[in-house]
Formats: C-alpha cells, structure tokens, sequence
C-alpha cells in the first residue's frame, strides 16, 4: 500500500507540474524579490490547496467530474464535465502542452522552426503519449515509476545549483508585489487554473488504486490524501525553489519565467543547459499529455462503453495531434473565452462540493445559488474582456462588483449566495422533519 501511495504521489505531482506551473514561480520570485516568500505563500493556496482539495472531492464522490455538477440537475452536471473534458483535454490542455513543450523544449536544439517540424515533433511527442496512456492499468507505473523521477532530477539538478550559486541576493520588490504580495500570489496561483486539471484527471488516481485491487471506499479515500499530501509537498518545495531562482537573478528585463530558466541553465551548465531545461519542459508536458489523454478516455469510456478504451485513447491522441498542429497562439485565443467561463464555475462547485461532505444534510440551493451568480459575472467578464455586444452597460455593472478587476468578481457574490442557500436548505430540512413528525 504505502509503495503505491508513494508511486501514486508522485504521478499525482507530474499530472500537476506542465510547463506553466514551470514558468509561473520562477517570475514571480524575480517581480517580488524580498517579499518572494509572502507572494509564494499565497500561491501555494490556490496554486495547491486547492487542486489538492478537489482530488479529495472527487475521490470521496467517486463519481467523476459529472458528480461535482449533479446536484444543480444531472443534466448541467453532464454538461459540465463534457466542457472540462474539451478545455482541459484534447482541445486546449493536451495540444497546450504539446506546444509548450515543442517550443520551449526544442527552441535552442532545432535550427529551423516552422509547420513541418512541429507535426514531426508532434508525431514523436504524441507516440509516446499514446503509449503511456494505452494501458490504464500500468499508468500509475509509468508515470510515477519512470516519467517522474527523471523530471524530479532534472529540476533537482538545476534548483540545486542555482540555490547554491546564485547570481545576486534578493532584490527589492515591484509592481504588484511591492503593496499586496500575499494577494498578488494568491491571483498568480489561480491563474494557473490547474483545479480544472485537477478535476479531469483526479479519477486517474482513484483508479490507479482501485486497479491495484483496493474496493474499500475509505481506504481509497485515505490513500488518495496520502498521495495528495506528498504531491502537494513536492510541488510546494517545487514552487519555492524556482520562485528562488528567479529572485536570485539579476534584473535584465526579463518577459517570463521561461527567460529565467534558460538564462540560469546556460549560466550554471553552459551549452549543456539548453538540453537539460529542454528535457524538463518536455518531460513536464509528456506527463501532463499522458494523464488528460487518459483521464479523457476514461470519461468517455464511462459514458458511452460501447467504444472500447483502446480507441477512445486514440480518438484524443489524433485530436491532440491536430490542434497541436494549429499553433499555440491559436489555441490560446480559441480557448480563453471557455475558460474563464469555466474556471471560476469550477472553484465554485469544489468548494461547495466540500462544504457538502461535511454537512448533515443534502444541499440544493447551496449549489444552484451560488452557480447562478458565478455563471452571470463569468459571462459578463468575458463581454466586458472582450468587448462583445458594446454594453456600456454590463462592463459598468461588472466593473461595479468587487475585485471585478482582478478576475475575482465572482469570489464575494459566491460567499454570500452560498451561505443563503445553506440557510435555505438547512430551514427546508427542519421543515421537512417537522411534518415527518406530525404525519406519525
């Protein structure tokens, strides 16, 4: 058991650790300088805990994504896993990182970089993602026996000697960082939108375990936090380490963390810095890849089994491999309407999720509530983002609700819509009581 917990951990952290959870520390070290650990402190809430609490939400429903929207109607509940399933999974997520890891990963190997080796690279990238993802019983291994400790040693490799060498102490604070560190953490670890990553592929973890022969449900759900406790370690000690190499570096106008990353591989280990950052960023996405491919079959599986497993891995290959072929800069601009659509929606239902577990009752209003405000501010960013329909008159409603500024309009309406519909459905139980008495 505790072997599998341990190789179940670290697949749960590659799963977790793309190359934007690589990239996103790293600048937010060098931006807030002496005030790193503060701003890293507030990253790690919505940058871990909360993909962390969702893989114990889904794990304890053990109903997959569709159960986290059930309550609101089954058939929102069937919609809204379909929508995560297409944003995180083979029309966003897993071309996203298949591109990632094409142009970082490759950016100072290759001497040309054009369409044709980006479907050659794409070619590669996605055999072995298909091969990984095949055989869901020995995903676990492969991902957490061999995947994962090669990206470890790479990063341990560079965060070592960077820590040990570093290129100036920490430097004063800017921009945001320099006010509200704790907050502008927080904001940058939500921006990785890994809970919606967390949610697609956390049943890959419940069933790596019950592959592995285990039915009990508690024991499931205790091995799932066991594992989600040293995933959230690694990632922790991670983040911090990156986030001190970028504060260590001196200030040269860098435009992202990946600058950063390159600039202190070439300075540390020279020529050979480029290979090594290189295989991070593609070791990072493979792994990613591998865990949405199949955590999207798995869906797919499970709703409609009449197709077998085997071709639902190569439907979302094949489907990866095309959007991956279209270019990142496409792919960002289809995709980011969606997301800011769903990311808050998922926050929202987690939570609400959770508070559910802990509740004596079955909540309604609780969850409809909160998901319609959620619902009508998320559109109402996107019109206001966008400028769509030129309504003066939305954007100035939007811009009106607090934190509206910092994509986190949603975040006071939810508090406050969830705790009516907690009164309301808590009163509906008493009432419901008092007549079960009354009828006896």
């Amino acid at each position: 058991m505790n072997r599998l917990v341990l190789i179940s951990g670290l697949m749960l952290f590659s799963l977790f650790f793309g190359a934007g959870n690589l990239i996103f520390p790293p600048m937010l070290g060098h931006l807030a300088g002496e005030k790193m650990w503060v701003a890293m402190t507030g990253f790690t809430v919505t940058g871990i805990l909360l993909p962390f609490i969702t893989v114990i939400v889904v794990a304890y429903y053990d109903e997959g994504v569709e159960r986290i929207g059930k309550p609101v109607h089954p058939l929102f509940g069937l919609i809204f896993a379909i929508l995560i399933y297409m944003s995180i999974g083979a029309f966003y997520g897993i071309p996203r990182a298949a591109n990632v890891a094409y142009e970082i990963g490759t950016g100072n190997l290759l001497p040309v970089h054009n369409s044709i080796t980006l479907i050659i690279f794409s070619i590669i990238f996605f055999i072995v993602v298909y091969i990984a993802a095949l055989n869901p019983t020995k995903i676990v291994n492969n991902i957490g026996k061999l995947l994962t400790p090669l990206l470890l040693i790479g990063i341990a490799l560079l965060s070592i000697y960077a820590i040990f060498r570093p290129e100036a102490p920490l430097q004063a604070s800017e921009g945001k960082y320099s006010g509200t560190p704790f907050i502008s953490g927080v904001l940058e670890g939500y921006f990785t939108m890994d809970l919606i990553a967390a949610l697609a592929f956390s049943i890959v973890i419940v069933n790596g375990f019950k592959y592995a022969g285990i039915t009990d449900k508690s024991k499931i759900i205790f091995s799932v936090i066991k594992a989600g406790i040293l995933s959230s370690g690694l990632l922790a000690i991670v983040y911090f380490s990156l986030a001190y190499i970028g504060g260590t570096t001196s200030r040269n106008g860098y435009q992202d963390g990946t600058d950063i990353l390159t600039y202190n591989s070439l300075r540390i280990f020279g020529n050979f810095g480029d290979l090594l950052f290189s295989s991070i960023v593609v070791l990072a996405c493979l792994t990613t890849c591998t865990g949405l491919v199949n955590a999207c079959a798995e869906f797919a599986f499970r709703q409609y089994n009449r197709i077998s497993y085997k071709i639902y891995v190569t439907i979302f290959t094949a489907v990866g491999f095309f959007f991956t072929t279209l270019g990142l800069e496409t792919i960002l601009s289809l995709a980011l309407p969606l997301l800011t659509f769903l990311y808050p929606l998922s926050i929202v239902l987690v939570l609400v999720s959770l508070i559910n577990i802990f509740i004596g009752f079955e909540l309604k209003y609780a969850y409809i509530l909160p998901v319609i405000v959620t619902l009508s501010i998320s559109i109402m960013e996107i019109i206001y983002t966008n400028g769509l329909l030129n309504s003066d008159s939305i954007s100035a409603v939007y811009l009106a609700i607090p934190l509206s500024r910092d994509g986190l309009g949603w975040l006071l309406p939810f508090v406050i819509l969830t705790l009516i519909g907690l009164f309301i459905d808590h009163r509906g139980k008493r009432d419901a009581l008092e007549t079960k008495k009354q009828t006896k």
